[in-house]
Order: C-alpha cells, then sequence, then structure tokens
C-alpha cells in the first residue's frame, strides 16, 4: 500500500510540473472565470438527484421534461438517432457550482461504465476543505474509493471515488498546516 502511494504521488506530482511549464505559453483567446457546471449522464435520474442531495447538500435548481428532439439537434450532438432525453435537471452544490444530470433512452444507448483511459471519459473534480474526513465520510455511505488520500509536494491532496451509477469524482483539498 505504501508503495502505490509513493507511486501515486509520484506520478500526480510529475502530471502537476507538467502543467506548471505549459501554463506559460501564449495568451487564451477565451477569457473566462470560472466553471459554471459540469454536465453528467445517468441511468436513474432519482438515484442521482438524491446522490447530490445527500452527498453534497446540493438544491434542485430546475428540472425540464423536454418535448420531441429533432434530428439535426441529435446529429449536431452526437447522439444515436433511437434516444430521446426523458429528463434533465440543475443541481446547485452549496458553493454554487452547477452540476446538470441528464437522463436519456433509446434501445442502442450503452449502460456500461467506460474505461477512464478512453478518449471522452471524464471526471469532476470538486473542492473541499477536508479531504480525510471526506474521504472517511464516503467510505461510511458505502460508495466504492478508487485510493486512498494522496498528498502532492504542494500539500494538495485528493481522492476519488465512484457514484452509485459509476461516474468519477474527485475530491481535492490542501492539506491544514499545524498551527
Amino acid at each position: 500500500m505504501k508503495t502505490h502511494r509513493i507511486a501515486s504521488t509520484l506520478f500526480a506530482s510529475t502530471l502537476l510540473l507538467g502543467a506548471v511549464s505549459l501554463s506559460a505559453s501564449a495568451a487564451p483567446t477565451v477569457s473566462i472565470s470560472g466553471v459554471d457546471h459540469a454536465g453528467i449522464n445517468v441511468p436513474d435520474l432519482a438515484t442521482a438527484i438524491t446522490f447530490f442531495q445527500t452527498t453534497f447538500g446540493a438544491k434542485l435548481e430546475s428540472d425540464i421534461t423536454p418535448g420531441a428532439i429533432p434530428d439535426a439537434w441529435k446529429m449536431a450532438f452526437n447522439w444515436r438517432k433511437s434516444s430521446e432525453l426523458k429528463r434533465f435537471v440543475m443541481m446547485r452544490l452549496p458553493d454554487g457550482t452547477g452540476v446538470e444530470l441528464f437522463q436519456y433512452s433509446g434501445k442502442q444507448i450503452d449502460h456500461h461504465r467506460p474505461h477512464q483511459d478512453d478518449d471522452a471519459a471524464t471526471h469532476i473534480a470538486l473542492r473541499t476543505q477536508d479531504v480525510q474526513s471526506s474521504y472517511d465520510a464516503i467510505k461510511k455511505a458505502g460508495l466504492t474509493t478508487l485510493n486512498e488520500p494522496v498528498t502532492n509536494a504542494d500539500g494538495t491532496q485528493w481522492f476519488y471515488f465512484l457514484t452509485p451509477w459509476g461516474s468519477q469524482i474527485e475530491l481535492v483539498g490542501k492539506v491544514k498546516k499545524a498551527v
């Protein structure tokens, strides 16, 4: 386990150093002020809503059941022609970050969790004030954790876990310094 933690820390530190050296590139062409929301497809919207409410204290901000989606829209967004968007909601986390949840139906939808090394596989990372307490709470809730908290050289601490439907979420924070 200690070897795994060291290897994870070295890997994460290497990624961090690479990111720092890339940040000195040319000025961006699009100016952003932050992340508004992340969108996640889920197999069962009721389960996902309850998960975000009980795990993170999220509030339901909007709940939409759309009508028929035009084929041109489906083609533009790379949907299968037989798929339908059943419902989507916007959840708002206590810090203001949005999480948009989509539930689709259709005979061709792949309900298998993608491999995280597949192109377009994603995760969202949420900030927490206390990574270890968050890790303990996730374990107590019976959710699957993918690693124990890792601490990078700069004091950033993080771990990943799976939602009930298999999406990856990373919780990130800074190690509290002893006073």
